[in-house]
C-alpha cells in the first residue's frame, strides 16, 4: 500500500471512529484522581499514554517550583532569547544541564521538536547526514529545512551505515550520523556503540536525539549513551524538558563553538519566544531531582520489568531491556480504533498509532510506563492487554515486538 493510500485509509478509518464515538485523539483531560491516573472525557483511567516517566510533573517540588516563578516573575517573557528571554532562571538551568551531562555547552529552545528543527544550521551543503529510518519527525523536518545531502540508513543496521559513510566520504562530504538514543515508539536502544564507532572511523559528527532515555537510562540519568559506556563518543545531544523532566522545553548541548554557532544561526530557536519561566524554573527542579535521587529510576525499572515478564507470560517476545515504552500489534485502523475505546473504558488510558505513523497495514497501541504507577496499576493493564491484545488472535501465532515505522 503507497503512502498516499496508506493515508487515505487511515482517514477513513479515523472518520467511521469519529461517528462512533471513539475519536482517540485531542482526547480532553480533566484531571488526575490519583498518581498516574487521569480522567479521559469523563472515564477515569490508568494514564499509559504519557511520557513522564518519572512521575515529576505532579512531583511537589516541581510544581511549587513553577508557581513561584509565575508569581515572581510572571508567565511569559514575552520575547525570544536574543532580545528579552534569557532570565537567570535560563542561565541556571542551562548551566546545570551542561554539567550535568558533562557537555560545555547548553542552548534552551521553548519545546523539544523546536530543538530539534534548530539542528537545521548545522546541515550546511558541505554536509552527508545519515539518519535512522526511524527517527522523530521533528528530525525528519530539519533534515528538510537544511541544506545538507540527506540519507536514511536501515534501523539499526551499522552495515548499511557504513556503507552510505562510505559513499559520503567519496562525495568529499563531510558525514553527519543522526539517531535516537531509545526510539520513541518501540522504545528501543539504538546500538550507539558500533554507531559511535563508525562515525569517528569517519570522522564524522554524531548526533542523539535522548529524549526518550535522559533521565531514565545509565547510573547518573544521561542517558543511552552512559547506560552503553559510549557517551563521550556522541558529539551533540538533543532531547525535551516534557518526558522524564516532566516539564517543557528541549535542548541541545555540545561543544561551546557549536552551541555558539546555533545561537547565531539557529532560526527556529532565534525567532521564537523563550520558554516561559515558570517551565524553565520546573524543568531546573527535576533537572536536580533526577541528579540527585536516582530513586525514581529505580522505581521506574522494576515498574517495567513487571510489565515486560507480565507480557511475556501472555505470548509477547521480550525485548533487550525493559524499556518503559511498549508498542503492541493491534489489527488494522478500525480494530486499532475499537480495541482503543475498549481499553479506555476497561481503565487504560493508550496512545494510537495508525499508517502512516505506524508501519502500512498495520496499526499500533503503545503504553507507557511510569514511576507515579504502581504494581496494581500495571496488573490491571496486563489484565487488559491479555483480554483485548491476545497474541493468537492478533497474529495467528506468539507476537514479535512490532518495530518502529520507517
Amino acid at each position: 500500500m503507497s503512502d498516499a493510500s496508506g493515508a487515505t485509509a487511515t482517514w477513513a478509518a479515523i472518520n467511521r471512529a469519529r461517528k462512533a464515538g471513539r475519536y482517540p485523539f485531542y482526547c480532553r483531560i480533566t484531571g488526575q484522581p490519583a498518581a498516574g491516573e487521569v480522567f479521559v472525557e469523563g472515564l477515569r483511567a490508568i494514564n499509559a499514554a504519557s511520557g513522564d516517566y518519572l512521575g515529576l510533573a505532579a512531583d511537589p517540588r516541581v510544581r511549587e517550583a513553577a508557581a513561584a516563578a509565575a508569581r515572581d516573575l510572571g508567565a511569559s517573557c514575552s520575547g525570544s532569547p536574543v532580545v528579552i528571554g534569557t532570565w537567570s532562571v535560563h542561565a541556571q538551568l542551562a548551566e546545570e544541564l551542561a554539567d550535568f551531562l558533562h557537555r560545555p555547552a547548553v542552548l534552551l529552545a521553548t519545546t523539544g521538536f523546536q530543538a530539534n528543527l534548530t539542528l537545521a544550521c548545522l546541515f550546511g551543503e558541505d554536509r552527508a547526514v545519515i539518519a535512522d529510518r526511524h527517527i522523530h519527525a521533528s528530525l525528519v523536518d530539519a533534515l528538510r529545512l537544511g541544506a545538507a545531502k540527506h540519507r536514511r540508513f536501515r534501523h539499526n543496521t551499522p552495515r548499511h551505515l557504513a556503507r552510505l559513510l562510505e559513499e559520503a566520504s567519496g562525495q568529499g562530504l563531510s558525514p553527519v550520523v543522526l539517531t535516537e538514543g531509545a526510539f520513541s515508539l518501540g522504545g528501543e536502544l539504538a546500538v550507539l556503540p558500533e554507531i559511535a564507532d563508525l562515525a569517528g572511523r569517519h570522522e564524522g559528527m554524531l548526533i542523539v536525539d535522548g529524549a526518550h532515555d535522559i533521565g531514565v537510562l545509565g547510573p547518573s540519568g544521561r542517558g543511552a549513551g552512559e547506560h552503553l559506556g559510549c557517551e563521550q563518543k556522541i558529539d551533540v545531544l538533543s532531547g525535551t524538558f516534557s518526558k522524564a523532566f516532566g516539564a517543557g522545553g528541549g535542548y541541545i548541548a555540545g561543544s561551546t563553538e557549536l552551541i555558539e554557532h546555533c545561537r547565531a544561526f539557529g532560526q527556529a530557536t532565534i525567532y521564537s519566544a523563550s520558554m516561559p519561566p515558570p517551565t524553565a524554573a520546573a524543568a531546573l527542579t527535576a533537572l536536580r531531582i533526577i541528579r540527585d535521587e536516582p530513586e525514581q529510576r529505580a522505581v521506574l525499572a522494576r515498574l517495567a520489568d513487571r510489565l515486560h515478564d507480565g507480557l511475556a507470560e501472555l505470548g509477547y517476545a521480550r525485548p533487550h531491556w525493559a524499556s518503559p515504552i511498549v508498542t503492541l500489534p493491534a489489527g488494522d485502523a478500525d480494530r486499532c480504533l475499537r480495541t482503543w475505546q475498549a481499553m479506555l473504558k476497561a481503565g487504560v488510558f493508550a496512545a494510537p498509532f495508525l499508517p502512516p505513523a505506524a508501519p502500512p497495514g498495520q496499526s499500533l497501541l503503545r503504553l507507557s510506563i511510569t514511576a507515579a504507577h504502581t504494581e496494581a496499576h500495571i496488573d490491571h493493564i496486563l489484565e487488559v492487554v491479555g483480554h483485548l491484545l491476545p497474541t493468537t488472535d492478533i497474529t495467528g501465532a506468539a507476537a514479535e515486538p512490532i518495530p518502529c515505522p520507517a
